[in-house]
């Protein structure tokens, strides 16, 4: 299966205090409908694997923002030639030429 995610961090005096916004985008079923995926993926991924500390009720999340994701890998992204020469992000400024 195919995947992306980016999760967006509040920080004060350079330490991470909580989360603001959470994307994440993953391949999946074509039965899978929209909402239970996005259920599937708060409670059985997001809410288990980041830190409890940052979580709260106003995280801004975004599942498959773009809608269904059932072609995934090479074929459906970064690997082909002319398409998305950049899909990664480093920090909150990344160059790119």
């Amino acid at each position: 299966p195919d995947g992306k995610s980016q999760v967006s961090v509040r920080y004060e005096n350079n330490k991470p205090v909580s989360i603001d916004t959470i994307v994440i985008s993953t391949q999946h079923s074509p039965e899978v409908s929209q909402k239970h995926l996005k259920e599937a993926v708060i409670e059985e991924i997001v809410y288990k694997v980041l830190p409890k500390e940052y979580l709260h009720d106003n995280i801004k999340f975004f599942v498959n923002p773009t809608g269904k994701f059932v072609i995934g890998g090479p074929q459906g992204d970064a690997g082909l030639t002319g398409r998305k020469i950049i899909v990664d992000t480093y920090g909150g400024s990344c160059p790119h030429g």
